[in-house]
């Protein structure tokens, strides 16, 4: 009786299990996520061809075919983008409904249950995207059903965990026409609750780790404006996946974005792939303050403007013009000015009428960048000229040594500078002052008179990242 109780626990203990990935699926998950996608897609295909009527390998192409997707709708010329992801969207919804009308249901293995599944929720994902929510609700329906047979059946299965966190992290986002029918379809969400369930994926998952990680990183940078909470993932992620482009140069992006220099300096410095792009550097050595780099690498990323991501060629055309202004190359000056786009060009003007504030205030950038020690740059401040006439320098100022001291540790002095831009009249100097003082109020208990200031400047503000991360506060402060 004994050993058969014995036996009966080994069993248990054993369907208890996560699923481990196989060799040769290690293989294909590093292929995807190191963006090789033609080796990944190779493997996928002979492995169908072996078992056709299974769905483990159909999951593996799709997955791949999805991430290929965004590549390549992102180096799309922007003028056709939107038809050429149209057609994309086309090529995916039609694969994925072919994989599950050959499929059969009945006696999948649990393992088999979460591919077949997780088809159905990429499905879905791809009917989103193409605004056609009746049928992207769905299908997530009926993935969220098997996950939780799923979960039900063996709690440690964490990777089912990463289709139940997008379900209720984005049905909770969705509002008018999307927000009636996914609560017609009895998928109302829950944001706090989706957040724990990809957390969980990618702590515990064996075969998600690194949609779940790409899930978060999107979440937290696109969706909540929080780019302080996406970096652990992108380290992670990166630690994994080194070759991953796209995501290496998300993660420049990001750092550069809250002043994190050193990290892209010595992310550059190892990159002996080049993976990092040629906006990135530009941007980089911008802010490094050497214009011979900057306007080499920024003119080189034109050279390929088409496959930089929206918005990305203009802010090159700005840093080649901005450089070359300070550095007196006046044949680019003519040759950028009139190229820039009306919203760059607004801020190029303000510098060139007001070169002398300009020159001081990116000597001050360049101090910051080489973090320069605190008595030295209170001695160049003695010299600060008025910039309350010179455009928005004075807003760009406050955010600068706002960021600049948050950073440094010294979160009390970064809260005062935060805390002058909360009427700034450039709206994303505002933005970005607010959610500082959102990630300063969350790290470190305040009286809450500030915190309803905060909460009540940002309703106004009417930004749905804020508006959102917002209920953070509200949870921590009991508001």
């Amino acid at each position: 009786m004994k050993y058969l109780l014995i036996l009966l626990f080994a069993n248990i203990n054993l369907l208890a299990q996560s699923i481990q990935p196989k060799e040769i699926d290690q293989k294909i998950i590093n292929h995807t996520f190191n963006e090789q996608f033609e080796e990944a897609k190779k493997i996928s295909q002979e492995q169908i061809n072996l078992s056709p009527n299974s769905p483990k390998y159909y999951y593996y192409l799709i997955n791949i075919k999805i991430l290929e997707y965004y590549k390549n709708v992102a180096e799309l010329d922007p003028e056709k983008r939107g038809e050429g992801r149209k057609i994309l969207n086309k090529e995916i919804i039609e694969y994925c409904e072919g994989v599950l009308n050959k499929l059969n249901e009945t006696n999948l293995t649990l393992e088999n249950k979460f591919y077949y599944g997780t088809i159905h929720a990429y499905l879905a994902r791809i009917y989103g995207v193409d605004a056609s929510w009746w049928s992207a609700f769905r299908s997530g329906k009926k993935a969220k059903n098997i996950m939780e047979q799923i979960i039900k059946s063996n709690p440690q299965f964490y990777d089912a965990y990463l289709v139940l966190g997008m379900i209720n992290y984005y049905a909770d986002r969705m509002s008018g026409v999307a927000g009636f029918i996914a609560g017609v379809l009895g998928l109302s969400g829950d944001r706090e609750k989706g957040l724990n369930y990809l957390q969980t994926a990618v702590d515990k998952g064996k075969l998600t780790f690194g949609q779940s990680a790409l899930t978060l990183i999107e979440v937290y940078t696109s969706l909540e404006g929080n780019e302080f909470a996406a970096l652990p993932y992108f380290e992670k992620f990166l630690e994994k996946y080194p070759h991953n482009k796209r995501t290496l140069n998300a993660y420049c992006q990001t750092l550069m974005n809250i002043w994190e220099i050193d990290k892209v300096e010595r992310l550059l410095k190892k990159d002996s792939g080049n993976i990092a792009d040629d906006f990135a550097r530009a941007r980089f050595y911008d802010i490094k303050g050497d214009s011979k780099l900057a306007i080499q690498f920024g003119e080189k990323a034109l050279q390929n403007e088409k496959k930089l991501y929206r918005g990305g060629a203009d802010y090159s055309r700005f840093i080649v013009l901005v450089n070359s202004l300070l550095t007196g190359d006046n044949k680019r000056v003519e040759k950028y000015e009139a190229l820039l786009d009306e919203r760059f060009l607004e801020r190029y003007l303000v510098l060139k009428n007001n070169l002398a504030v300009g020159k001081w205030f990116r000597e001050l950038s360049i101090k910051i960048s080489n973090n320069e020690p605190v008595s030295e740059l209170e001695q160049y401040l003695k010299n600060k000229p008025n910039l309350r006439t010179a455009g928005d320098f004075e807003e760009q100022f406050n955010l600068l040594m706002g960021t600049y001291y948050f950073n440094s540790g010294n979160l009390f002095t970064a809260e005062q500078y935060f805390l002058r831009n909360m009427t700034a009249l450039e709206e994303r100097n505002k933005s970005r002052a607010l959610n500082y003082l959102l990630e300063i109020y969350l790290r470190q208990t305040v009286d809450k008179t500030k915190v309803k200031k905060l909460l009540t400047v940002i309703e106004d503000t009417e930004n749905n990242r804020l508006s959102y991360r917002s209920k953070d506060l509200q949870k921590k402060y009991n508001l």
